[in-house]
């Protein structure tokens, strides 16, 4: 017989922090402490749903699927962006050794009501980026009888982009969001690149545009949108490749492009990024002021300047490494084109299913 398991519950006193907030009375947001007794598996959704039910119920909240699909519960626990509905209390109290708990709402979007906020704003940003498909005549068939396929290796490169379920925690804590107001986010962004990798969409280019004029290169690569996104979409990599495919369409002359074309270039070259000339190579004739700058910095402590990086010993085995990895991604591009499914494939064998009916 197989041995039941001892399953120990535990039921803790907590203290929630609820961020409050009513524009109609409020001149400025405050906290609410709440004394909740709380079970083993009791999440931050079923606490707040207790605490409107027993003890305020002018407290509010989104919520809708339980299920971490929806992604409408998104809040910030201990300044976490997180599921409410999927994130569990006496977990959370044990990771921060305390006895309380601070639920507020998601930062960089306006606060409607206590843990409520305007999602809108964002997703104006997302609507910019052209999020769907538009069809590409010469993938899609002409006629309903065949499917438009496309192979493994295709969809690999952007089948973790499609659970994105739009809940805003890696806006809520996106860097660029809170410095850059016209910056789209990361989800925006990556779900551009979900498109645009999709080898059955034709309107790639106009994309690419609009993702350079709403920040594609301001993201700083801080992954804090990778350790928030509770499906594990990886905004920040999705990224990295829309740069790519923005560069491998023709997009040279941003200052985003020309620095990671020359930092390729400077690596095979020198072994290290050539930083002294950077400013010039990035911003043009502009970055000259930098320049200058720092060549009367370094003449200040009796430092000469250089406007060249030396070479590193390795230089020539990285330079290898870089002529390499080209390669790699060349041979990678020519794999899934051959690896890409023939529509004639697809075909459904109607004669054979006419025979059958005959029969």
């Amino acid at each position: 017989m197989a041995t039941p398991l001892n399953i120990e519950r535990q039921k803790v006193e907590a203290n929630i922090r609820v961020h409050r907030f009513n524009p109609e009375h409020d001149r400025a947001p405050y906290f609410d402490v709440f004394k909740v007794e709380v079970e083993t598996g009791m999440t931050v959704l079923e606490v707040l749903q207790v605490i409107k039910e027993t003890q305020d119920s002018t407290l509010t909240f989104r919520a809708s699927c339980r299920s971490s699909i929806c992604g409408s519960c998104a809040v910030r626990i201990n300044e976490k962006p997180v599921l409410a509905c999927s994130t569990q209390v006496i977990p959370t109290l044990v990771a921060f050794w305390k006895s309380s708990i601070t639920v507020s709402p998601l930062k960089g979007l306006p606060n409607i009501r206590d843990l409520v906020v305007d999602i809108d704003p964002a997703l104006e940003k997302l609507s910019r980026l052209h999020p769907y498909l538009m069809e590409n005549k010469e993938w899609i068939p002409e006629t309903l009888e065949h499917e438009s396929l496309m192979s493994r290796e295709e969809l690999k490169t952007f089948d973790r982009n499609t659970d994105c379920i739009l809940c805003a925690c890696c806006f809520s804590t996106c860097s660029a969001v809170s410095v850059d107001p016209g910056y789209a986010g990361p989800f925006s962004l990556a779900k551009a690149y979900r498109f645009s990798a999709d080898p059955r969409d034709s309107f790639k280019r106009p994309r690419m545009q609009a993702a350079q004029d709403y920040g594609l290169w301001s993201c700083a690569q801080c992954r804090k949108c990778i350790t928030v996104c509770p499906k594990d979409t990886r905004p920040a990599v999705a990224i990295q490749r829309l740069r790519k495919i923005s560069i491998d369409d023709g997009i040279h002359n941003t200052p985003g492009s020309r620095r990671a074309k020359a930092y390729m270039n400077d690596v095979a070259k020198f072994g290290q990024v050539n930083k002294p000339i950077l400013p010039v190579v990035v911003n043009g004739p502009k970055g000259w002021a930098a320049v200058e700058a720092e060549e009367g910095y370094l003449r200040k402590h009796g430092l000469t300047h250089s406007l060249q990086a030396p070479r590193l010993p390795g230089q020539p085995h990285v330079a290898r490494i870089c002529q390499r990895v080209r390669e790699l991604t060349q041979n990678m591009t020519k794999k899934r084109t051959a690896l890409r499914p023939s529509n004639e494939e697809s075909k459904p064998h109607r004669a054979e299913e006419e025979g059958i009916r005959d029969e």
